[in-house]
């Protein structure tokens, strides 16, 4: 009886905690705020990466008014004849280059400070920054580019041609000056600039068709592809070889004795 019981106690105790056991397993595994915040989506780095990005201002107008443009070809003169005088001061130094650059910054004075204002202004009108010194770096880049120029062309036939240029500028009157800068059918030179004038459309047309005489193509030759029937030739019948015939042996007489 006594084991009977015993038995009864270990199989009761083996059955609760199988049942604990099951009970546990059975829960939900409990989960930490640091996973709960992984398992979201990142939702505000979804949402950064769909808003567009902010422009840092406004762009550079893209044309210039009649003011600006000739401000422009002032600042492209002027800065030519300092590369000029720099480059060539030495290369030609009895036609005082330099001194060439120096005399025309005093005589135009006042049209030079217009024509910077000019473009500053233009600068202020993007509101993209300092306008100052963008039109520094304006004409930074002009100097490197008229310095490349002269490299690309070679500083002896540079400084030959563009000296006597510089002589002939200084002499310009500020009527010559407004022409050379504003008028460039009155000039008779196209004008380099940076930007085109705002109110002069140019619209492309078509290409224009001409008719262009080309030689007569030969027709391709006529392959012949009949087959010729050809007829076979006939075996040469097999001569027959001739015989010989042999000669009758003469008669032979016979003595009769």
């Amino acid at each position: 009886m006594s084991r009977q019981r015993a038995a009864l106690r270990l199989s009761l105790k083996a059955l609760t905690g199988a049942a604990v056991l099951g009970a546990l397993l059975a829960l939900p595994a409990p989960t930490s705020a640091a996973a709960k915040e992984a398992a979201k989506p990142p939702a505000k780095a979804a949402a950064a990466k769909a808003r567009p990005a902010k422009s840092s201002g406004p762009a550079t107008p893209a044309c210039y008014n009649r003011s600006e443009y000739a401000a422009e070809q002032m600042m492209r003169l002027h800065t030519e004849m300092m590369i000029v005088g720099l480059t060539c001061r030495t290369v030609t130094p009895d036609k005082k280059p330099f001194d060439l650059y120096q005399d025309f910054s005093v005589k135009n004075r006042a049209m030079l400070s217009n024509s910077e204002a000019s473009l500053i202004a233009f600068y202020k009108r993007s509101g993209g920054g300092n306008a100052t010194r963008q039109f520094d770096m304006f004409r930074t880049e002009l100097a490197n580019e008229i310095s490349r120029r002269a490299a690309t062309i070679g500083i002896p036939q540079y400084c030959a041609n563009f000296v006597d240029r510089s002589a002939v500028a200084k002499d310009l009157t500020p009527d010559d000056l407004r022409t050379l800068t504003t008028d460039e059918k009155g000039a008779g030179l196209m004008h380099l600039a940076s930007r085109p004038l705002c109110d002069v459309k140019t619209v492309s047309g078509p290409d224009t068709n001409y008719a262009v005489a080309q030689a007569p193509v030969a027709a391709p030759a006529k392959v012949v592809t009949a087959k010729a029937k050809a007829k076979p030739a006939k075996a040469a019948a097999a001569a027959k070889p001739k015989q010989k015939v042999a000669a009758a042996p003469a008669k032979q007489s016979v003595a009769v004795r």
